[in-house]
């Protein structure tokens, strides 16, 4: 957290101002009190009055840098969760294929959303509590010392006692909302995933499972955060009985010193409320500072994700030749599904890879698109060594398609370019080549229509020319087709597949369990792996 306070220091800076005059305007409404009780006693309506008008205008000058401070307050808090989750997504951004996967979609969703709601309630909110009650207490200390040292002394010496208190579940608290953290995680993974299993349970008559499983996993997450409340409880617990003890303490001393003749009658009540000021902030400041480091778990676990930092590659200038692969096998630990394979892919050839399951189709898809990069014996692309390429250089010419490409909720525009800039030329030309134009020109606002959250307005087959279309427009003539139309209807899936086959500028890969005999008539070639 410290990093990012510093980040923006000259906000937190402006805040830190804001915080002591609106802190330093109530310490001087304690003491002016004093002197409006002194005048009361002294029937002095004069001095009264005026005090009161001096409260008044303190009162206004509080209540407008107040407004102030929470709007900046509020800016600042949101300028520093968004550069969290800019930098928990370049992390995304830097690391592997493979250890990006190690977690699922949901578990990243709730760092980006549960977490930074975290965040922001308990570490930056009670850090600014803890700084305002700080300046508050320093400003009362002083105040103190109007009326007597010794008020001051006991002050001092019962505070300490107030912060070692509740030191004891620090540890505890901190763990105990980890807990929470994960519980949070496992409860969204878990809901995520039934929910998205409704087709299936509706199918067999088992949607009871979705109240079950969701109870289930609601239970465990009510129970960790049960248990955080208890030592949250603990500790709070310790710190009223501290704040309790000071302020009265404090009012029987001053009303000692009353009784000697040393202070004025007024003094007690600007002491008491100085007194609650200094012993609320000590009180609570434990169970604020324990909540504070509570989330500093969060903070590692969203520095947790590994960056991937490839080695220095060679540049690919122009592909003029093709695949060739070499004695290429690969395993998973001990089994091996990839055996000194030795294949060439011509550039703008057509070739099916067939077989049975697990016998490697999608493992080589991957190896040539750089997923997997483990891989023993020698694959070439361009005539360059595919392990000395980077996964982005490979990518730049290389397009893989699987069953069902996801789509953005937003236009088949901003589908195709994904936020980067093509011409209307080169887009309309990906349309063209991806067979788009008839669904477009069909459309109510043609290529800029919504098509709803995932591309749920568009057919199957639709989809996979959005997806083709993608490839296109950023002239990627090599196309990776992973059961790609395996999801699709007989004529859909035929289309995509003579689009992909005629278009004598790709070079196409196919994984498929259903080769089609008019398809097999027009490939290059028909691999089989077993």
């Amino acid at each position: 957290m410290k990093k990012y306070i510093l980040r923006f220091w000259k906000h937190n800076l402006l805040i830190f101002g804001l915080l002591v005059i609106t802190n330093v305007c109530l310490t001087l409404v304690s003491v002016v009190m004093a002197s409006s009780l002194n005048a009361l006693v002294d029937l002095n309506f004069t001095l009264f009055f005026e005090t009161i008008l001096a409260n008044a205008a303190i009162f206004m000058v509080f209540l407008f840098f107040s407004y102030i401070e929470i709007n900046k307050r509020s800016q600042t808090k949101q300028k520093m969760a968004t550069a969290i989750r800019t930098d928990v997504t370049k992390r995304m951004e830097q690391t592997s294929y493979s250890n990006f996967h190690t977690k699922s979609v949901g578990t990243y969703a709730s760092w980006l959303s549960n977490d930074l709601n975290t965040i922001e309630t308990v570490a930056f909110d009670q850090f600014y509590t803890v700084l305002g009650g700080m300046i508050s207490t320093f400003s009362s200390i002083i105040a103190m010392f109007i009326f007597h040292w010794s008020i001051v002394l006991l002050t001092l010496s019962i505070t300490i006692l107030t912060i070692l208190l509740p030191m004891v579940y620090q540890k505890l608290l901190s763990m105990s909302s980890l807990f929470v953290t994960e519980e949070s995680e496992r409860f969204l993974s878990k809901v995520t995933d039934t929910l998205n299993g409704f087709d299936t349970f509706f199918s067999f008559n088992l949607l009871e499972n979705i109240t079950k499983n969701t109870k289930e996993a609601s239970i465990k997450l009510a129970d960790a955060k049960n248990n955080r409340a208890k030592v949250t409880a603990k500790v709070a617990l310790l710190g009223t009985f501290g704040n309790i003890l000071g302020q009265l303490s404090i009012m029987s001393l001053t009303g000692f010193l009353v009784f000697q003749s040393i202070v004025s009658i007024g003094s007690i009540m600007a002491t008491g409320e100085l007194a609650s000021n200094v012993f609320n902030t000590v009180g609570n400041i434990s169970q604020q500072i324990a909540a504070i480091r509570s989330a500093d778990p969060i903070f590692k676990k969203l520095e947790s994700i590994e960056p991937s930092f490839e080695k220095p590659t060679e540049e690919i200038k122009r592909v003029e030749s093709g695949i060739f692969l070499d004695n290429l096998s690969y395993a998973y630990g001990d089994k091996v599904v990839l055996n000194n394979l030795d294949f060439s892919f011509q550039l703008g050839g057509k070739y099916a890879i067939v077989g049975e399951s697990g016998s490697g189709k999608t493992t080589l898809l991957n190896i040539l698109n750089g997923k997997l990069t483990d891989y023993d014996g020698s694959v070439q692309f361009a005539g360059k060594e595919l392990s000395l390429l980077s996964g982005r250089e490979l990518r730049e010419h290389i397009l893989y398609m699987d069953q069902i490409p996801y789509l953005f909720e937003g236009t088949i525009r901003e589908n195709i370019t994904l936020d980067e800039d093509f011409s209307n030329e080169q887009i309309h030309q990906a349309l063209k080549s991806s067979y788009l134009e008839d669904v477009v020109r069909k459309l109510p606002q043609g290529i800029d229509t919504n098509i709803g959250d995932a591309g749920r307005l568009l057919s199957g087959g639709q989809r996979q020319r959005v997806s083709l279309a993608r490839g296109l427009v950023r002239g990627k003539k090599i196309i990776l087709l992973d059961e790609g139309t395996s999801s699709l209807d007989e004529k859909s899936a035929l289309e995509i597949e003579n689009q992909l086959i005629k278009n004598d500028e790709l070079t196409v890969l196919m994984i498929t369990h259903q080769l089609r005999e008019s398809i097999r008539k027009q490939l290059n070639q028909v691999i089989f792996l077993s």
